[in-house]
């Protein structure tokens, strides 16, 4: 099982993203997420995550897929990926300040944008498909220096 979650809330035609001030992915725009606890199965992390850096209590995710890293060096990891919503007149100001970056609505173009270099890595590549209702392990094979050399959409059915 992947350590990770990862979660794009969506207020219309907006996501909410934070740009984090520390690694992993400082200084870039991602989702919002974290570490799996030991007694945790995803879903609940995520909700978890998700409460604890913005204030929002959602009531469900929808389960979209899983990032899967792998690297001769540093061996497999993932992510389970989550998409949550709130309605179009939800109020929630940003930008907002927290220990871990900033949290702003940007607009789905815009974070989907291929020329957008300010969007965590490889999101421009999975995301669309996760919002487009695809369940895929969408699986990122490195070279010894950390090069990806293989990306690979392979349906959650399909893996043994």
């Amino acid at each position: 099982m992947y350590r990770y979650t990862l979660c794009f809330i969506n207020r219309g035609t907006e996501l909410l993203m934070i740009n984090r001030n520390k690694q992993p992915e400082m200084g870039v725009w991602n989702g919002v997420g974290g570490k799996i606890e030991p007694s945790e199965i995803p879903e609940q992390c995520v909700l978890r995550e998700v409460f604890e850096e913005t204030n929002i209590r959602l009531e469900k995710v929808s389960f979209t897929g899983t990032v899967t890293w792998i690297n001769p060096v540093k061996g497999t990891s993932g992510m389970h990926v989550f998409l949550g919503e709130v309605s179009e007149n939800y109020e929630y100001s940003t930008p907002v300040s927290i220990d871990e970056g900033i949290l702003e609505w940007k607009e789905i173009s815009w974070v989907l944008d291929s020329n957008n270099r300010g969007i965590s890595n490889r999101i421009q590549e999975f995301l669309p498909l996760m919002i487009d209702g695809y369940i895929l392990d969408h699986r990122y094979t490195y070279d010894q220096d950390g090069t990806t050399f293989c990306y690979e959409q392979v349906p959650l059915n399909q893996l043994a």
